[in-house]
């Protein structure tokens, strides 16, 4: 018998997604970000994708947790296979398009940046070496699933490795922190901002919020995290690129409790009371990886096709037809996703 869905989780990974390119349609808009000190819009991009590590955490805790007992070379090959057919059919689909899109010259150095792109391999090296805009977090993604078994099975067995492995993930993000705080903008600290093991520890977190077995739910943990995530922001060194003060010091601390805390809320609530919100929950969530992906190329289309004609749209507007859009096409997509899904379960399933 399968686990549970939970179906809260649901709601919250699709919502994150809207309003990631709610963040996104607001750059490429060229609209305010300061929102009267708080920074609100900057926060939904830089921390809605730190929700996202947050979520796929709890995710790959809650499924393989009792399978990484141990370490046996079938379950790794299944894993990996079925991570891999997951992810990377519609990203490298869209690898692809982004070259016709972006009318790149086809060279030895686009062929390097393919192929890393195809093997997910590139947030290894460098997640800025994807293709797709925002794509730099697919390769942070990947870089978690190559750990993840080891670290699983090592905290398992012993509590002091559990301890060391948090220890060491707390310590590479204070030390990033300390290293983006020297650099007076976040794009000129981007190399050292977007590498895995900044964001190591949400994805952590979220696995050991998997491993809860009792604790009580209750409405204080997201009202604190809803607080904390629309009020911090205000301890920014104003000499300085707010973005980075998002990223630093005390920000960095109150901001990581605030998805952490909102994520550990909709985890224990499981599902909603209303049927219909936990299938619109779980709908939106099938859509919510495509939406992520395509949203910047409805974007372009959308732009390029205004500008052919002399039209000009207000901002609401231009996010409307993004959102509404890339939710329909997302959800034509998914049956593209579904069937590389079901194709690695099929080569996972011959594996003994």
């Amino acid at each position: 018998m399968g686990k549970q869905r939970i179906y809260s989780l649901d709601a919250v990974r699709g919502v994150s997604a809207l309003l990631i390119v709610f963040y996104h349609v607001s750059v490429w808009q060229h609209r305010s970000l300061i929102d009267g000190g708080t920074y609100f819009t900057q926060k939904l991009g830089l921390y809605m994708v730190e929700l996202f590590y947050l979520l796929s955490g709890v995710s790959m805790g809650y499924i393989y947790l009792e399978k990484f007992t141990s370490l046996k070379l079938s379950e790794l090959k299944i894993f990996y296979i079925k991570r891999y057919f997951r992810i990377a059919p519609l990203y490298f689909l869209l690898c692809l398009l982004s070259i016709w899109v972006y009318s790149r010259a086809f060279n030895e150095d686009l062929l390097i940046k393919l192929l890393a792109n195809f093997s997910l391999l590139f947030g290894v090296v460098n997640p800025s070496l994807s293709l797709v805009t925002g794509g730099w977090s697919i390769g942070v993604e990947f870089f978690f699933y190559l750990f993840f078994p080891f670290m699983v099975c090592w905290a398992q067995k012993s509590k002091t490795g559990n301890l060391f492995i948090l220890f060491l993930l707390i310590t590479c993000t204070i030390i990033t922190a300390v290293k983006v705080s020297n650099y007076p903008t976040l794009p000129s600290a981007w190399s050292i901002y977007s590498y895995p093991l900044n964001h190591f520890l949400f994805f952590w977190l979220g696995v050991l919020i998997a491993r809860i077995k009792s604790l009580n739910n209750h409405w204080g943990y997201l009202a604190v995290g809803v607080l904390l995530l629309s009020f911090s922001g205000f301890l920014v060194n104003p000499i300085k690129d707010y973005t980075v003060g998002l990223v630093t010091g005390l920000n960095r601390v109150l901001l990581s409790v605030s998805v952490f805390l909102i994520v550990l809320y909709f985890y224990l609530k499981v599902q909603f009371k209303a049927e219909w919100l936990n299938h619109w929950s779980d709908w939106l969530a099938s859509v919510s990886f495509s939406v992520y992906l395509l949203h910047p190329f409805i974007y372009l289309f959308l732009n390029k096709y205004l500008i052919q004609h002399q039209l000009k749209l207000t901002f609401w507007q231009n996010l409307l037809i993004v959102l509404i859009a890339t939710v329909l096409l997302g959800r034509l997509v998914y049956y593209y996703e579904k069937y590389f899904v079901k194709l690695g379960n099929k080569l996972s399933a011959g594996i003994k």
